[in-house]
């Protein structure tokens, strides 16, 4: 169940693809028109807008809103990700969530905290309510600003390449596929051993790590079988040395 999302986002792709497709090519003028909306001052932040009304004026029960993983309800993920391709596909857009990146963090803080605040007072969420309405709609701000504030702290502090974050960042979604199966297997002996629960932790931690990153190193990252069903571009064929001495006497 932890690779939920990799399947409702291979849907959304295939679902969104003639679109997304069409914005590339012949719709780049809109495409750019969008950016260059998103990327006036404080554009960025209209992203949440629909997230928003549809949190405060749709009932929970509705069919559109009723399907839901990870708390929210699938229709959201899918503007989502339209919205990240808006983001990407325009320089401006994306100098615009640098820029506002410390502003994104104080909206995170500010709408997380009044969220809280609400959730746990003994006045009832009931849809229809200002409160439920209030509650959806810093939800639904918070949600957002974390997405900025991670995005524009990242192209700050995190803009440069080193040889393991580039062996890292192609482990990514491999590792993501394996951790749990992992993690059950090894754990479920472990937990069963007449130690300290701290030590069954750190031998669970390096145990399930070790065994991750064994799988992938020689299982799969040098296999292009392997690594197109996990997700990971093939790899180039490197020219051999004839190959190469042929390209060079023609």
């Amino acid at each position: 169940m932890h690779l939920w999302y990799l399947w409702w986002l291979f849907l959304f792709s295939i679902l969104l693809y003639p679109l997304l497709n069409w914005l590339k090519g012949r719709g780049r003028r809109v495409l750019s028109r969008l950016g260059d909306g998103l990327a006036r001052p404080g554009g960025i932040y209209l992203l949440a807008l629909p997230v928003l009304l549809a949190l405060m004026l749709v009932d929970p029960a509705h069919p559109v809103m009723a399907k839901k993983e990870g708390g929210w309800p699938l229709v959201i993920y899918l503007w989502r990700l339209l919205s990240g391709f808006v983001l990407v596909s325009h320089d401006g857009a994306q100098a615009s969530i640098w820029r506002l990146r410390w502003l994104s963090l104080a909206l995170v803080v500010v709408s997380m905290g009044a969220y809280l605040f609400l959730v746990f007072q003994p006045a009832p969420a009931t849809f229809g309510t200002p409160h439920q309405a209030l509650i959806s709609a810093l939800r639904g701000l918070s949600a957002w600003c974390c997405v900025l504030a991670a995005l524009g702290m990242g192209m700050h502090y995190l803009n440069f390449s080193t040889p393991f974050l580039t062996y890292a960042n192609e482990a990514v979604l491999p590792f993501y596929i394996l951790h749990q199966t992992v993690l059950l297997s090894v754990g479920y002996f472990v937990v069963q051993w007449p130690i300290p629960d701290w030590l069954k932790w750190a031998v669970i931690l390096l145990a399930s790590l070790t065994s991750i990153m064994a799988i992938y190193e020689f299982l799969i990252r040098h296999f292009n079988v392997m690594r197109f069903l996990f997700g990971l571009k093939p790899l180039r064929k490197q020219p051999t040395a004839r190959s190469q001495e042929a390209f060079q006497t023609r």
